[in-house]
């Protein structure tokens, strides 16, 4: 028997949907290259996070137990759809644009009175509902107040016709004065410290793995580190160096508007980080404990230092 309780708090909302997948870059193609959907931070071959915006992520994917799997059995119990909503009609019709632009199938286009909404499947067989609200005030109702769903067909023709036109990305340095372009050499600088940052974090990583093991006992597979690293407060103080390296990422994109004051702001961030202090918490503490324990560690963590030096000179 279930037991109903109090009302949940209003402010209780989704907050992200994780999938299964069977190819991580079928579906990072999928989510980031048809939908546009912003990668915000990888883990290898084998689990991505991404969102629209600033949020930490609204979809994760991993092929940790599904890696090369089918999709469920029809009759079979799971995920019936994950819906995303746009929040304008205009936004809509360009996600339909990107849809046809893919040439990926849809399964069905409905108006339900209180939404729009396009059904189609990724590439796993998941069902993917996008939608845009209409206002509260136009939802139908009943005389009593209550909501009058429907499902009658959707115009998507008119729907792509209010398609927004891709927007082009506008040279920040250009339009605000006092900011000067990435310089070539800087954004080769860059690409040399996000090499002997990802060799740092491999190493501190092994250290990490050790130290977990002779107190823990044995981590297993690959696919069991990941989810430690993601997971286990053990690792956590790593995902400090892992943002840095995506903060880099994502300053040497094709497309991103960067300037030489945000190279200088992220050499700061790591020169920072990097400051080993045996009196100190979190990253500084154990960032000087696997300082005096591997070599490998001193190494790592010189070569970075020299890239640092050399950009100061």
């Amino acid at each position: 028997m279930i037991v109903m309780g109090k009302g949940i708090d209003r402010r209780v909302s989704i907050g992200h949907v994780h999938l299964k997948v069977s190819d991580l870059e079928r579906s990072i193609a999928f989510y980031s290259g048809v939908l546009g959907f912003d990668v915000k931070q990888r883990w290898g071959r084998q689990a991505a996070f991404l969102s629209s915006g600033d949020y930490h992520h609204h979809l994760g994917l991993n092929t940790w137990e599904s890696l090369g799997g089918s999709a469920p059995a029809p009759g079979t119990t799971g995920l019936y759809h994950l819906a995303i909503l746009y929040p304008d009609r205009g936004s809509l019709g360009d996600a339909l644009r990107r849809v046809r632009e893919a040439s990926i199938p849809l399964d069905g286009a409905s108006d339900h009175g209180v939404s729009e909404a396009l059904y189609l499947r990724d590439p796993d067989g998941n069902g993917v509902e996008l939608y845009r609200d209409r206002a509260q005030e136009e939802w139908p109702r009943a005389a009593d107040g209550t909501l009058m769903m429907g499902s009658a067909p959707l115009d998507i023709e008119a729907l792509l016709a209010e398609a927004q036109q891709p927007s082009v990305q506008q040279d920040v340095s250009a339009k605000t004065p006092g900011l000067v372009s990435l310089t070539d050499s800087n954004r080769e600088r860059l690409r040399e410290l996000r090499t002997q940052l990802l060799d740092l974090h491999k190493v501190l990583l092994e250290d990490t793995r050790v130290a977990y093991e002779l107190d823990r006992g044995s981590v297993g597979t690959t696919a069991n580190l990941l989810q430690l690293v993601i997971s286990d407060s053990w690792f956590a103080w790593l995902h400090a160096l892992s943002e840095l390296i995506v903060r880099i990422d994502e300053l040497l994109a094709k497309d991103a508007p960067s300037t030489e004051n945000d190279a200088t702001t992220l050499f700061d961030h790591v020169e920072k980080l990097l400051t080993a202090s045996e009196a100190g918490e979190g990253f500084s503490r154990r960032y000087y404990e696997a300082l005096q324990r591997q070599p490998a560690v001193v190494l790592a963590h010189a070569n970075v230092r020299r890239t640092l030096k050399a950009r100061r000179d």
